[in-house]
């Protein structure tokens, strides 16, 4: 009796050691969390401090934040070209024959003359349409 007695007793010491080892990885689970949230938060007020000292001293920066403001300066103008690239581009089609790049709408390519070819906008579900016969209009659309 003895025996089962000494196993019972590693069983539950086991048992409560692995229990509070699971209690403490999940207190510190939840306080790396906490920290996680705060350090984001923190993030976030140092970048809205950062880009009102920005806006506000932009046309005359401290000389020890001049270089930044130009990197400032020269990522924001590449940005702004990037983007008018990606409108222009939003607005073409490729040839499929020359593989050309013409406005979208155009019945020809502006490059080997191919005839472009223009989709036809479709019909909305659930939007009335009238018949050519009768004037009325079908909702079964």
């Amino acid at each position: 009796m003895d025996f089962f007695n000494k196993v019972g007793e590693t069983l539950t010491s086991f048992g409560n050691g692995v229990g509070s080892k699971t209690r403490n990885m999940m207190d510190l689970s939840a306080l790396t969390s906490q920290l996680h949230q705060h350090e984001d938060t923190l993030r976030k007020m140092y970048e809205e401090v950062g880009r009102k000292y920005y806006a506000e001293k932009k046309g005359q920066p401290e000389e020890a934040f001049a270089g930044v403001f130009s990197q400032i300066e020269a990522v924001e103008a590449a940005a702004g070209e990037l983007r008018k690239k990606i409108e222009i581009n939003k607005s073409m089609v490729t040839c499929p024959k020359c593989k050309g790049l013409t406005e979208a709408g155009s019945q020809f390519c502006k490059h080997c003359g191919n005839p472009m070819k223009t989709a036809e906008a479709p019909v909305q579900q659930n939007q009335p349409v009238q018949t050519q016969q009768t004037g009325e209009t079908d909702q079964n659309n």
